[in-house]
């Protein structure tokens, strides 16, 4: 199960797509963003497993969420 924690500021209004935050019942987060194009991935493709993604979401995203916990 996978509960939205998306910040409110951040949350879909319409039917396009949009980042969100999921909390698993795992003690994880499930996050939904847009991918990085080809230099910024290379950027960091040392870093990404062969079973990981990288996505990007908005910084203010990640700020609310820190503070409201």
């Amino acid at each position: 199960m996978m509960k939205d924690i998306t910040p409110e500021s951040f949350a879909c209004h319409t039917a396009d797509c949009c980042p969100a935050v999921y909390e698993t019942e795992n003690n994880s987060y499930v996050i939904v963003g847009k991918k990085l194009n080809d230099k910024q991935h290379a950027a960091i493709a040392a870093k990404v497993g062969e079973d990981e993604y990288v996505i990007e979401v908005p910084k203010g995203m990640i700020d609310q969420l820190m503070t409201q916990a």
